[in-house]
């Protein structure tokens, strides 16, 4: 019988793309150095997955699951809404301390893959509708003046200090940017207290 902890190959071969492709990028990748790495026969990962094609979705679609899950992480960090986003920062505080740390891995398929049939684009979209949504529904919760608004400036405040704590090395913008955002939503809650 076999040890339900061991991973499956196709589990093996997920996590090992994975990481290759997020320390390296998806093109700098071959399908070889995938198979030794997870330690399987090639047909294995042709059983599992019919070429590197779609080996990169099955790696796309966990990482949007995986950054779902990091959004969830935020919401069981704070009590409030105004907790809760300010969350997200602390969470790419954190992140982007991590030696391997590359960014957000879904935007770095989207321009390593380029072109105009770019399968990482789709996923990327989603993922920042979702932290779009995300932020939206807690301003709405914690009574912004302007949720919609509040959501946009907070999304494209968490993706530059992402981008901007990738170039610099440091996790440093990711706290310039929660300090922002504090400022941003206590603004938007002082609007609605005023209107």
């Amino acid at each position: 019988m076999a040890d339900s902890s061991t991973p499956s190959a196709a589990e093996r071969l997920l996590d090992t793309a994975s990481r290759l492709f997020y320390a390296r990028g998806i093109p700098n990748v071959g399908i070889n150095e995938i198979i030794a790495r997870a330690g399987v026969a090639r047909m294995t990962l042709y059983h599992h997955f019919s070429s590197k094609d779609a080996l990169v979705k099955a790696v796309l679609e966990a990482r949007r699951r995986e950054r779902g899950a990091w959004l969830e992480r935020a919401d069981d960090l704070a009590a409030d809404p105004r907790g809760k986003i300010l969350a997200v920062f602390d969470l790419l505080e954190s992140w982007a301390q991590a030696p391997d740390f590359r960014g957000c891995p879904l935007v770095a398929a989207s321009f390593e893959l380029g072109g105009q049939f770019n399968a990482a684009l789709p996923y990327a979209r989603d993922h920042l509708d979702s932290v779009r949504a995300f932020f939206e529904e807690r301003a709405r919760q914690a009574g912004a003046a302007d949720p919609t608004a509040l959501a946009a400036q907070l999304q494209l405040l968490l993706e530059g200090a992402t981008v901007t704590a990738l170039v610099q090395g440091t996790a440093g913008p990711a706290n310039d940017a929660r300090a922002a955002a504090a400022a941003l939503v206590d603004l938007q809650l002082q609007r609605a207290r005023v209107s």
